[in-house]
């Protein structure tokens, strides 16, 4: 009916407008800039500055290894380029950008699953969006979750309704360029998909979406590799991405990580959660439905080998997290559609109970994320830049494994090293370096070796502590 199409936008727009009230106050400081982040804010600055989505480690040097710095890829970092270019380049801007991103993702999200589900279904699925912590903590950051789940659910939609592989297959590229760690999953899903089910054309249709994505890789070729036909540089990629996480004790994690499952809320709870899903699948005739059922447990199960893989970081569930409670609501009703079958006096609305589920789920959500979420809080990087940029306006600034200061710095005469996991050492330690610069920057826990702390000795003065940071400047003494 018109109304009831109605009454579910007005709640479209509540819930957009709740996730940015939610969001501002804190919108720079919470979570913390972090590492990952920092990272792709710098990509975005350097293309804008010079073209290059590399990291500056010292005055037009670069890391020379933009292959595996892609972690958050183009689709993301660019138009953030293209956004410093207009408003200026800052942290602020970045994250007001990423909000952007948030709002288009419950408008395409509530959109798809309207159609595929109903408007309730839909209605439910925002609703425990943005009450889940995670939402909030990755979509408010600059990586690539949000930005590649809107470019899935579109492939989604070019695939289930409007029959376009292709097209279908365009947007599942850009969202594995978007986080390749956590939408790469996606391409051996979809295989699995159309292989068990073996439709008429099956292999026609995979070969199309597959087509679909040759765009996305070859425009990430272009953007990033300066000698695509190097072995070399591919070999270089292929062992990244074989573990990403620059250590061999990956059966180790798998051990660890299956012990502490039962000590993690979060992979309880979806664990459970994921079980009420497979269930419902049981019951569920519609064929869109079931290729979308069956991509959420297909892609779930290979999420959650690739977590067990990882150092225990569950942002590579994230996605799958996403999908579990997208499908919750169409779950409760196959389930309970079933009981009246099997229990013909039994007297249960199919929508009113899972109506009332899913709200005690969206209060128990609100009341972890108000209370005990860890979504961490910091102004330090912030507060840190804006001293340096205040009192050293235009001298050069040499910093010490904290990227997050040094990609919010105003001068382009910065100097860094820095270390990311799985990642080759990024820079040379600017106190090693034959041209020093006139500010040191280091982390209060930074743990400086004997070279290093002759030549601060030698040749410079303790400046000021702001927060964890030192800074140190740069003085007559004589060696």
């Amino acid at each position: 009916m018109p109304s009831f199409r109605l009454n579910s936008v007005v709640w479209l727009f509540g819930a957009i407008l709740l996730a940015i009230v939610i969001s501002v106050p804190t919108l720079t400081t919470k979570p913390h800039l972090w590492g990952d982040e920092a990272k792709s804010i710098e990509l975005a600055r350097n293309f804008l500055n010079y073209g290059k989505l590399d990291i500056q480690v010292a005055p037009n040097e670069f890391t020379g290894f933009p292959q595996i710095l892609q972690s958050t890829g183009y689709p993301v970092t660019i138009p953030l380029a293209f956004v410093f270019k207009l408003f200026g380049t800052g942290l602020a801007q970045a994250r007001i950008y990423m909000l952007f991103w948030m709002v288009v993702f419950l408008i395409i999200s509530f959109m798809f699953l309207r159609k595929l589900f109903g408007d309730w279904e839909a209605v439910s699925a925002l609703f425990l969006m943005i009450s889940f912590a995670s939402f909030y903590d990755s979509g408010r950051t600059v990586v690539g979750e949000i930005p590649g789940f809107v470019f899935l659910m579109l492939g989604f939609y070019f695939w289930l309704f409007r029959y376009s592989y292709y097209l279908s297959g365009l947007w599942f590229g850009l969202a594995v360029i978007a986080k390749p760690s956590v939408f790469g999953l996606i391409i051996p899903a979809i295989i699995l998909i159309f292989l068990l089910e073996r439709e008429d054309g099956f292999l026609k249709k995979i070969f199309k979406i597959g087509v679909g994505m040759i765009p996305a890789a070859v425009a990430w070729i272009l953007f990033i590799l300066n000698k695509p036909f190097s072995g070399a540089v591919w070999l270089n990629i292929m062992n990244f991405y074989k573990n990403p996480y620059g250590e061999s004790l990956i059966g180790q994690n798998v051990i660890n990580n299956l012990l502490n499952f039962r000590h993690s809320t979060t992979l309880i709870y979806f664990g459970f959660l994921f079980l009420i899903i497979i269930l419902g699948r049981q019951f569920i005739d519609d064929r869109k439905i079931k290729y979308f059922f069956n991509f959420m447990i297909i892609y779930g199960i290979l999420a959650f080998i690739y977590y067990l893989r990882s150092p225990g970081w569950l942002r590579y569930i994230l996605i799958a997290d996403f999908l579990i409670l997208f499908s919750l609501f169409p779950s409760f009703s196959s389930l309970i559609s079933r009981l009246k079958v099997f229990i013909p006096g039994l007297k249960l609305s199919s929508k009113l109970l899972p109506a009332g589920l899913v709200i005690i789920l969206i209060a128990i959500q609100f009341v972890h994320f108000f209370t005990s979420a860890q979504i961490f809080y910091s102004d330090y990087a912030i507060k840190t830049s804006e001293f340096l940029n205040r009192e050293f306006p235009g001298k050069s600034m040499g910093i010490i494994n904290s990227l997050d200061v040094f990609v919010l710095l105003d001068t382009e005469k910065r100097f860094q090293v820095v270390e990311m996991t799985g990642i080759p050492l990024m820079g040379q330690n600017p106190l090693l370096r034959e041209l020093l610069p006139e500010i040191i920057v280091f982390a209060a826990g930074e743990k400086l070796s004997d070279a290093d702390k002759i030549v601060l000795e030698n040749k410079y003065s303790f400046y000021s502590r702001v927060n964890e940071y030192f800074i140190y400047k740069k003085s007559d003494k004589k060696s």
